[in-house]
């Protein structure tokens, strides 16, 4: 009797064993760790745009450091799970603690830190060009980042077709009851979903004319529908680009023009627009680069807005989902190395800038980079500052000023870097007497920073 048992229990488990289907996986582990040491009166390890009000900021001394680890559950070359995780702690902040604001880095760490940036589904479809993108994943727009470079819940489908790639998309940026003010406005966390939304749809192409020159075109639709009706809005953006190489010189633009309205009682339009142009060629042991941004801005205090808009956060204070890395500025905008990061043009709107760069090979190790950057603002609000204390309207200048910056470095092996960075800001006009008192005017100090950076890839 006890034999047969035996023999029905092997018998159920070998049926059972073969009834599921075999599964090999290949199992793909990359990320990145970065330790930040700085000495600045502008970084201060937290995010967010940065008004330099203060005539003497205090100088400041920490370090920071993000880690960064990426797993892709890869079933075969067509369909592969990819998860992002991150954790960023400031040394001396805190332990024994629930939080990500850069929580775990005081004595005894051990706090719940982890945050999700990325969980989605890559897949392409059989006998098709077209892949599928499918959950929590990076957006990146065909404008270095202006309107859009950030982590979205969202399904994007693109196909490649001869010369040609066209994309398609839907992402679901926000879902919150809760909301104050006119666009871009502020909203909670409170969700019922479906009932509060803020959309964007996407369609985007490209096409290689020749394997010098290529051109794109995009339209991206912003939609708003809030239980408060004020705070309803469309936004419409249309965007050109192109580039073209003729060696030993790159050339590459873009323009985004924006038209867009509430559906509240008040009618607002909106109507802004962005341009760039960059060219970058060799030049001995390195590449020399230069490159304009214009961001439109909004000076009358009429409802309509004239200003540029690129997608914005409406429930976290620190509000940009999009950047302009392309100026190599370490103050004046946002820098893809900052942990906490801090920026004066931290949102690109009200901003027209020049940027040039070099940077070299000095030996298969070391390396050097420069770069400079004038800014202005494109008109003249508050955004960056305060008025003038002394009752003066306006500001003195719109010049915002000019920034020097430069790194050194060494690769001490392939994939870790150890470098040394500087920044010194020069305030333009727009600064002056926006700081003391009506009687004693004064100027803001220049702002500057010091970075020692540690930077480990694999």
């Amino acid at each position: 009797m006890k034999k047969k048992i035996f023999a029905v229990a092997a018998a159920g488990a070998l049926t059972a064993a073969t009834a599921v289907p075999a599964l090999a996986l290949d199992n793909e582990f990359h990320g990145m760790f970065r330790v930040n040491g700085f000495i600045s009166n502008f970084a201060d390890g937290g995010s967010g745009a940065t008004r330099i009000t203060a005539q003497d900021p205090k100088t400041r001394n920490f370090l920071e450091q993000r880690a960064r680890l990426l797993y892709m559950a890869k079933a075969n070359d067509d369909l592969k799970l990819i998860t992002h995780f991150e954790i960023d702690s400031t040394w001396g902040k805190s332990s024994y603690v629930v939080g990500r604001s850069n929580d775990g880095g005081a004595l005894g760490a051990d706090s719940v830190n982890i945050e999700t940036k990325n969980v989605y589904l890559d897949f392409n479809i059989p006998s098709t060009p077209l892949n599928v993108k499918v959950g929590i994943q990076p957006i990146s727009d065909s404008y270095k980042g202006v309107f859009i470079n950030a982590d979205a819940a969202a399904v994007l489908a693109a196909a490649k077709m001869g010369d040609a790639t066209v994309a398609l998309g839907f992402a679901r940026l926000d879902d919150a009851e809760a909301g104050t003010g006119a666009f871009p406005g502020t909203r909670g966390s409170a969700t019922t979903p479906g009932k509060a939304t803020r959309d964007l749809y996407i369609v985007d192409g490209k096409y290689n004319i020749s394997k010098d020159l290529k051109v794109g075109g995009s339209y991206y639709a912003l939609l708003a529908d809030q239980n408060d009706t004020n705070l309803n809005f469309a936004l419409h953006t249309v965007g050109v680009n192109a580039e073209y190489k003729f060696d030993p010189v790159t050339i590459d633009g873009f323009l985004l023009y924006q038209r867009g309205r509430t559906s509240g009682t008040a009618k607002v339009d909106f109507g802004g627009w962005a341009a760039n142009a960059t060219a970058k060629m060799k030049v001995g042991p390195g590449t020399l680069k230069t490159s304009f941004l214009y961001a439109s801005g909004e000076q009358n205090a009429n409802p309509d807005n004239s200003s540029y808009m690129g997608i914005t956060n409406e429930t976290s204070a620190a509000n940009g989902e999009h950047s302009f890395y392309e100026s190599e500025m370490m103050i004046m905008f946002r820098n893809k190395y900052n942990i906490g990061d801090r920026a004066l043009v931290y949102n690109v709107q009200n901003v027209i800038g020049g940027f040039v760069g070099y940077n070299a090979n000095i030996t298969s190790k070391a390396f050097a980079i420069a770069n400079v950057g004038f800014v202005a603002a494109d008109k003249d609000n508050n955004t960056y500052g305060n008025a003038r204390v002394t009752g003066d309207a306006g500001h003195k200048s719109k010049y915002l000023g000019t920034e020097l910056n430069a790194e050194v470095g060494y690769k001490v092996f392939d994939n870790l870097t150890a470098s040394v960075q500087g920044a010194y800001v020069i305030l333009g006009d727009y600064f002056k007497d926006t700081a003391g008192t009506a009687a004693n005017p004064e100027d803001p100090r220049n702002p500057y920073l010091t970075r020692v950076m540690l930077n480990y890839a694999f």
